[in-house]
């Protein structure tokens, strides 16, 4: 098994070789302390703030960006996605696409699955955050089909990493929420009535029948609940739980980093 050491900051394997910086944060390293220690990069999280501004430099200036060219929204569990233009912090949307160049979207999790898109052919990139809510509200079909309207993206070109979120065997459900989904992503809980979801494999689905090739998904294989000295996890710690961040953009210049390690 990887290390935290080795694991941090890491480039994606699926995107490999291109110009793209695409990689999910641990918990590890920063400055936060508390149930917040210590890399949050959770803007909207209850940490010190000088704290998660620090965070956010010394995770981006170990990938050779810059936060200011961060695009950050505040997610509401919501199906709104956002047309980037420009780097900047924004309000309400949970998934958002881009086509400029250095610009790197970046999606903020403790629990639900990030979801990075990328189009080698049209060079533009989606992060999406689906968590039941987004995965039932359908919105990383929305974030596909988006991208095909706005830049003529192919789905059978696209590129699909699904990050590191709760497993399936921790993620328990009531059963108006189980309701939502199909049967076959979901499995009986302890606790009378519930059930547990595999969150992950919904959207792998939901992927696949939006066009996008089984050969061109990679997914993580870790557990944010179980694995609690690299992940942090809201369903595990509760509101004091410090906030991952997954990124994606294309650049300009390739930054020479070489890393190829990925979380599966």
């Amino acid at each position: 098994m990887k290390t935290a050491k080795d694991i941090r900051g890491s480039l994606f394997a699926p995107f490999s070789g291109s110009r793209v910086l695409a990689c999910e944060s641990t918990r590890v390293g920063g400055h936060s302390t508390g149930p917040y220690a210590s890399m949050n990069l959770g803007i909207h999280t209850a940490d010190v703030p000088g704290h998660v501004e620090a965070n956010l430099r010394e995770y981006c200036r170990g990938l050779g960006i810059s936060a200011d060219q961060l695009a950050i929204s505040r997610q509401v569990h919501g199906t709104e996605i956002l047309e980037v233009t420009s780097p900047g912090r924004f309000d309400g949307f949970d998934a958002m696409i881009t086509d400029r160049p250095d610009i790197y979207l970046g999606i903020g999790t403790a629990d639900c699955c990030p979801v990075l898109i990328l189009d080698p052919v049209r060079q533009a990139v989606g992060a999406v955050h689906a968590g039941w809510r987004g995965a039932a509200g359908s919105i990383l079909p929305q974030t596909i089909a988006r991208m095909s309207a706005v830049y003529g993206s192919e789905p059978a070109d696209l590129l699909v990493y699904l990050g590191t979120c709760i497993g399936p065997s921790r993620y328990e459900i009531g059963p108006e929420v189980a309701e939502q989904f199909p049967p076959v992503f979901l499995q009986p809980a302890p606790t009378d009535e519930k059930a547990y979801l595999d969150l992950k494999g919904c959207l792998m689905a939901q992927a696949l029948a939006s066009g996008i090739k089984a050969s061109n998904m990679s997914a993580s294989g870790y557990c944010t609940f179980d694995h609690a000295d690299l992940f942090f996890s809201y369903r595990r710690d509760g509101m004091a739980s410090g906030r991952m961040i997954s990124l994606i953009g294309w650049q300009s210049a390739f930054t020479g980093k070489t890393e190829q390690d990925s979380l599966s």
